[in-house]
């Protein structure tokens, strides 16, 4: 099991805020407190057909063991409610952020870095309890860390608890990013695409503040060629020779875990 350092965030008038992204094509959700990365959770979002909303939400509220009940959809027709426990859709947990939206656990943990659910976020359910803990002392509620443990412990009784301070989340929809000291390029899982994959490439490099007239377009084009299902991706390193300090500072505090400041208690906890 990972264990990692992942922050404690009371709900104090100038402390860091936390905030969730997921990034739909890369399978991916990141939780931060403030600009520091906490953890990094594969997903199964929703496929073509039933596609994960994008947007600004709020996680509003977690359920904890909660009752799978089939949505009015043609998909689920012949479907039935399903209880708390290791077969039910939902797994151990369900965190609301737009109605019949979820980010939630799975049993179906082989379907995490596919498109395969039908508008929800799937992960893992160990990663789903971890982020819910987390999201809880993030959103101001009023218990101990022992206490909060306690209850992820639980695994029969539905729970539901309304956060004081609602979580941001972003849905996005990101075909090439900059993320840590690489270039990633993403399969257009849902053909939303509207330029090439080598231009959305190009794209990210410059909002990372790249200098695109230094880039090796060949390894661009190389990198741009038959995606893989996780994405292909490239060391910035290796496309402009070297990075500007200032650049490769930047690409690598955007993967490192920073310690928090004065505000924040660090907490340790099984993610």
């Amino acid at each position: 099991m990972w264990r990692i350092w992942v922050y404690g965030v009371a709900a104090l008038l100038g402390q860091p805020s936390a905030r969730l992204d997921v990034n739909i094509p890369a399978y991916r959700l990141d939780a931060f407190v403030g600009d520091s990365l906490a953890r990094t959770v594969t997903l199964a979002p929703g496929m073509a057909k039933y596609p994960t909303p994008r947007g600004s939400f709020a996680i509003t509220s977690i359920e904890w063991n909660p009752w799978w009940i089939p949505p009015d959809s043609p998909w689920a027709a012949r479907e039935h409610p399903t209880p708390p426990g290791p077969t039910n859709p939902m797994g151990r947990v369900k965190l609301n952020f737009r109605p019949l939206y979820f980010l939630h656990g799975t049993p179906f943990e082989r379907s995490l870095g596919t498109a395969a659910s039908h508008g929800c976020v799937r992960m893992a359910n160990a990663a789903a309890v971890a982020l819910a803990q987390f999201v809880e002392r993030a959103g101001g509620v009023q218990l101990t860390d022992e206490e909060i443990a306690r209850a992820a412990e639980d695994t029969s009784t539905t729970r539901l608890v309304e956060l004081p301070n609602p979580v941001p989340l972003e849905i996005r929809y990101a075909l090439a990013e900059v993320y840590g000291d690489r270039l990633f390029v993403y399969r257009d899982i849902y053909g939303l695409g509207t330029r090439s994959r080598l231009a959305d490439a190009y794209a990210a490099l410059a909002e990372a503040g790249i200098d695109t007239t230094l880039v090796d377009d060949q390894r661009m084009r190389t990198l741009v060629t038959k995606v893989k299902q996780s994405g292909n991706s490239v060391a910035l390193d290796s496309l402009v020779g070297f990075a500007p300090r200032d650049q490769r500072a930047a690409a690598t505090t955007a993967r490192r875990f920073v310690e928090a400041g004065p505000a924040c208690a660090l907490v340790e906890a099984s993610w």
